[in-house]
């Protein structure tokens, strides 16, 4: 068995019996137009080796990019394509819409190959990730993706584990956070020392969620991946206020990790244990910096694709009838309060106050300066994103992912159900 790294979430896994894509995102301007590759994947096609079969984790657009698994499909036919079976499947509804054959998969098997893919269930109704399992013979690999802990997740994975009867031989996991915190958090004018502790403390936390993992799956190598992307367009200047990591940095304290180079130059040969071109070293800075800035002058996709001006659009009534929605579906149990603030051009302004408990209903146009409950968070976009985001053209979860809402949040707390409502707001 072979692996080869391509870029971020993106292997080749090979057998004796079948070859296994996973996770191949080639598309610049991910999370609507915010995310863009480092290094550059200048042609995916000419590095990647043809599949027998695709896996994609979960829906996420750094993992399910169906403008490139077309292109892939043009170039070699098209092929089956495995994703996890939910009992609510967003992907593979979205996949249907997109023109793209997806399989719900628990098990398939390919001659002495045997691939398992296993949903994360933490019991929320975003659930969407998943881990994959491949062994043939004797070797085999656990691809845990983006998947958060859970503990049902981890010991299910353990059963399935156990019957090797000695330890994986390569561990697949995420090593860095992808996140808008803190980065969006904060004013990086008045409390640039807070954002930089935060983002430190965000990293830290992340290498320790590592380890665990580590710890929970004995391997002999493992290999750091995924979250590899940094931000383009007007959101350029967030990028080192991230807590990303660079993969190379967990060689420091892990002496398991193996950190293939990128492009398909890095393979590890599970039976010779022969591994050629490592990365050996931190990306070059100064080349990150001119890319950083050669990308800063792209728009994102909300800027190219909404015209509509700021006037003609009646933010209050779809605004309202968004709420009515979310909080139907609302799993939040005590007051939690939100200003969504929409900005145009020439101080073209609508704010309302909102709230995400059901039982609470508060709908109403909030004027600057009137007093906010706590707890709540202070939402500020861009009004022909938001316009998208209430129509059902984007989704809430990756405007959060990709950084384009500016939040101050009262107190500085992560509530999961409050932001999960924000899902769900949406006229459509």
């Amino acid at each position: 068995m072979k692996v080869r790294f391509i870029y971020s979430a993106c292997i080749e896994i090979h057998t004796n019996d079948v070859s296994i894509l996973t996770d191949p995102w080639f598309t610049e301007g991910a999370y609507d137009g915010s995310w863009y590759h480092f290094p550059a994947v200048d042609d995916p096609l000419e590095i990647i080796s043809e599949p027998d079969v695709i896996y994609i984790s979960h829906i996420h657009p750094d993992h399910y990019d169906p403008v490139f698994l077309k292109k892939l499909f043009e170039k070699w036919g098209e092929k089956p394509v495995l994703i996890p079976d939910f009992e609510s499947n967003y992907l593979h509804l979205r996949s249907q819409f997109d023109g793209i054959s997806t399989t719900p998969t628990k098990t398939m098997t390919y001659g002495d190959t045997q691939i398992q893919i296993v949903p994360n269930i933490t019991g929320s109704v975003s659930d969407i990730d998943s881990a994959v399992f491949v062994k043939d013979r004797r070797h085999s690999v656990l691809n845990l993706n983006d998947c958060i802990w859970s503990d049902d997740h981890v010991k299910l994975l353990q059963s399935l584990t156990k019957c090797l009867q000695k330890p994986i031989d390569l561990l697949a996991l995420g090593f860095t956070g992808a996140g808008p915190y803190p980065q969006t958090y904060f004013d990086l004018d008045t409390e640039i020392e807070i954002v930089e502790s935060k983002a430190e403390k965000k990293k830290l936390e992340f290498f320790e969620r590592y380890r665990r993992f580590c710890s929970a799956f004995p391997s002999k190598y493992h290999l750091p991946f995924a979250g590899q992307y940094i931000l383009g367009g007007n959101l350029s200047n967030l990028n080192q206020y991230r807590g990303v990591a660079d993969a190379f940095e967990i060689t420091q304290f892990d002496k398991s990790a193996i950190v293939l180079a990128d492009h398909g130059e890095g393979v590890i040969d599970l039976g010779s244990q022969r591994i050629p071109n490592l990365r050996n070293c931190l990306y070059d800075a100064q080349e990150l910096s001119a890319t950083i800035e050669q990308i800063s002058k792209n728009k994102m996709t909300y800027e190219n694709e909404i015209l509509v001006p700021f006037h003609k659009i009646n933010f209050g009534r779809l605004l309202k009838a968004s709420y009515l929605k979310a909080k139907n579906r609302s799993t939040v149990t005590e007051d939690y309060y939100f200003v969504i603030e929409a900005t145009g051009p020439e101080d073209q302004v609508y704010r309302c106050l909102l709230n995400a408990n059901p039982d609470n209903h508060v709908f109403e146009v909030w004027s600057e300066g009137t007093p906010i409950p706590e707890p709540h968070s202070y939402i500020t976009i861009d009004y022909r994103y938001l316009y998208g985001l209430l129509t059902g053209i984007y989704h809430w979860n990756n405007a959060d992912v990709g950084s384009h809402l500016k939040v101050r949040r009262r107190p500085d707390m992560r509530v999961l159900s409050a932001q999960r409502f924000l899902h769900f707001l949406s006229a459509c």
